[in-house]
């Protein structure tokens, strides 16, 4: 799906799970960068016999991508990017990103945007900003670990603007800031439902400002963004929402995660994950940490254990048979609890996958999961590894 406008959801934590390509997740970059085709920084033209070699710099990305969620069920996300570099910039600077993007999903949320993502000085500098709305309606199971069936299903609308600034301040290491401005409102769906007279459903919404700042810090040694067969990825958030700051509520979010990835053979790639995330003071039921709307533990419905903190281990490994074609076996553990590094009820999650490179200069493939978690089995189809 078009991860730039699963960002925004993840950005604010809401009813959609978290889609990643290589480190580039919804909270933190936009664009898929050969999605449908090739991309890369520059992309050579064949010349004619008598015309000299050119080299443009620029490539687009237009298309309709079907996919699938256990949030939303069956998706369609139509990107419309341009992936480019400015003649003013350097070698080492990443591709820019400048796009439109919208979906709809088979329960009839939907939402769209447009995103910016730059690099400058020798990729000193990133940044990447954002606008979106969303519909969307999903089911709440309440808080806690009790991994309960019983559920309500919530519409949501969301307006959101964000943006981000990373400075390289030594090799390896990005420190920065982002800033989330968002309205919402949420109340119980009753599309179907025929109320008593008299009762307005308007009154059962809630309606909410969040106002956030996030100093964020990364660790990156990975040999490459998107499929990664060596090296090191941390990634630290403290986000903090104050009225002072504009918001209706005064909370802190925090989120930590480590990826490692190990070459074990010519074809065969190990990759590890370890990741907690912590919410605190009167932050909104959304934005507690949940499993199903991150990549921690495929194979739970989205929100069907959430709590103030969630921690959860992976590992997965991952086979190439031929340059296009290859395959995935994972498994991982996790819990949440109302306390800090509380374990609760232990969680766990099994699957394999297939893998298509759709894109090969930046090694990006259509990701087709099963995954079994303790209570069901959900099947997954996305772009991009999970971590």
């Amino acid at each position: 799906m078009c991860f730039a406008l699963l960002f925004c959801l993840a950005a604010t934590a809401n009813a959609a799970p978290e889609v990643s390509v290589g480190s580039v997740k919804m909270e933190n970059e936009a664009g898929v960068p050969g999605v449908m085709g090739d991309v890369d920084d520059t992309v050579e033209e064949e010349a004619a016999d008598d015309e000299p070699e050119k080299t443009r710099n620029w490539e687009p990305v237009v298309a309709p991508l079907p996919s699938r969620n256990s949030a939303f069920g069956w998706m369609l996300s139509v990107p419309a990017m341009l992936m480019y570099k400015p003649s003013f910039n350097e070698p080492e600077d990443r591709v820019w990103i400048s796009g439109l993007f919208g979906f709809y999903a088979e329960n009839e949320s939907w939402g769209g945007g447009l995103l910016q993502r730059m690099s400058f000085g020798g990729d000193q500098w990133r940044v990447m900003g954002s606008l979106f709305h969303a519909e969307m309606n999903y089911k709440y199971y309440g808080i806690g670990g009790s991994g309960d069936d019983r559920y309500l299903v919530l519409d949501q609308d969301m307006d959101l603007v964000m943006g981000e600034g990373l400075r390289r301040f030594a090799p390896n290491f990005y420190l920065g800031l982002k800033g989330v401005y968002a309205e919402t409102s949420v109340g119980p769906r009753l599309k179907d439902v025929e109320l008593p007279p008299g009762l307005d459903p308007d009154l059962l919404k809630v309606d909410l400002t969040m106002a956030s700042l996030a100093p964020r810090l990364q660790y990156d040694t990975r040999d490459a963004e998107f499929y990664p067969t060596s090296g090191l990825f941390v990634d630290a958030t403290a986000s903090f929402s104050r009225e002072s700051l504009g918001g209706d509520l005064d909370y802190e979010r925090y989120k930590a995660e480590a990826n490692h990835y190990v070459k074990l053979s010519e074809k065969g790639v190990l990759a590890s994950r370890v990741a907690m995330q912590y919410v605190a003071g009167d932050a909104p039921f959304f934005l507690y940490p949940a499993f199903g709307q991150d990549v921690d533990l495929r194979g739970y419905q989205m929100g069907s254990y959430r709590d103030q903190f969630l921690v959860a281990a992976q590992t997965e490994y991952r086979h190439r048979f031929t340059e296009r074609i290859g395959a995935v076996a994972f498994g991982g553990v996790g819990s949440v609890s109302p306390d800090f590094l509380g374990w609760e009820k232990s969680l766990w999650s099994v699957g394999a996958g297939f893998r298509w490179v759709i894109a090969p200069k930046n090694n990006i493939s259509l990701r087709l999961d099963v995954a079994r978690g303790r209570d069901e089995t959900i099947y997954y189809v996305g772009v991009g590894e999970a971590f």
